[in-house]
């Protein structure tokens, strides 16, 4: 028989709710197997700093990409490449240095159902996933998509 609670319920970190079934509307609690299913086959990779909003010059990125000013060692998401396959997570390594992809994304197998948040810039709080399928890295051309929703900034009357 169910019974409404209303109070928070403390399990000191030593008991587990058993036997959920899996959920139907947004408040329902999720189980492990559940959330494992859901993001299966995805690819997290670390944050990247900004993401670009226009084809960068790979081989001289410049002191700034989407308005932000790059710090040698930060990653960008290279997403509007006029030659798609260069789209990518890259490491910016100077204004005039060749940025180079990350290591966690150069390989193709690395490179599919790849997901990725953006920090600062235009396209702060949202996230992307790369799409293409049967990679073959530097041919196929990559297409980077939004993915789920953006979350604004925090401000003093927005959490």
């Amino acid at each position: 028989m169910p019974r409404s609670q209303l109070v928070d319920l403390d399990f000191g970190s030593v008991s587990r709710i058993l036997n959920l079934p899996d959920p139907t509307l947004p408040q329902h609690a999720a189980t492990k197997s559940y959330v494992d299913a859901a993001v299966e086959g995805l690819s997290w990779k670390d944050s990247v700093r900004v993401a670009s909003v226009a084809n960068i010059n790979l081989a001289a990125p410049g002191a700034s990409i989407n308005g932000i000013t790059m710090a040698v060692n930060d990653r960008f998401l290279a997403k509007d490449q006029t030659t798609a396959s260069q789209n990518g997570i890259y490491i910016w390594n100077g204004a005039a240095v060749p940025a180079t992809r990350v290591p966690d994304m150069s390989t193709a197998a690395e490179v599919e159902q790849a997901v990725t948040t953006v920090e600062e810039g235009t396209s702060a709080g949202a996230t992307f996933r790369q799409t293409a399928v049967n990679v073959t890295l530097e041919t196929t051309p990559l297409s980077w998509t939004n993915f789920g929703t953006a979350a604004p900034n925090a401000t003093e009357t927005t959490a």
